[in-house]
C-alpha cells in the first residue's frame, strides 16, 4: 500500500478528507433556490455536481466552501459594486419596466390588450 494519501484524478489530486456533500447541504449553505444553482452551473460560475447515481449528485464540500470564500473576497474588493449601482440608480429613476407597466391607449381612449 503506498503511503500517498491523495488519489490522482483527472489531473488532480482528490485528498482523503474531500467529502460528498447533498445538494440540501449546499442550499442550506448557499441559501440559493435549486433551480438557481442550476442556472448558476450551466451559466459556470457555481462548482459542477458529481452524479453518484441515475437520480443523486453531491458536490465536493472544498469546492463549495472555495466558492463561499471567493464570494467573500470579490466582495470585499467591490468587485461588482458600480454595476449594482448604476442598476439601482436606473431602477430609481423608473427607467426599468415602466413600458411593461404602463397600458397602450388608442385614439378612442379605450385600452389594448397589449
Amino acid at each position: 500500500m503506498s503511503d500517498n494519501l491523495s488519489v490522482p484524478r483527472y489531473g488532480k489530486e482528490l485528498a482523503v478528507t474531500d467529502r460528498f456533500i447533498s445538494m440540501d447541504e449546499v442550499l442550506d449553505r448557499v441559501s440559493f433556490s435549486k433551480t438557481h444553482i442550476y442556472r448558476k452551473i450551466a451559466n459556470g460560475s457555481f462548482p459542477r455536481p458529481v452524479q453518484l447515481g441515475s437520480h443523486k449528485v453531491a458536490f465536493l464540500e472544498r469546492e463549495i466552501e472555495q466558492w463561499i470564500t471567493d464570494r467573500l473576497a470579490a466582495r470585499d474588493l467591490g468587485v461588482g459594486r458600480a454595476e449594482r449601482a448604476e442598476r439601482a440608480r436606473t431602477i430609481a429613476l423608473g427607467k426599468v419596466g415602466t413600458a411593461a407597466a404602463a397600458p397602450v391607449v388608442g385614439a378612442t381612449g379605450e385600452r389594448s390588450g397589449r
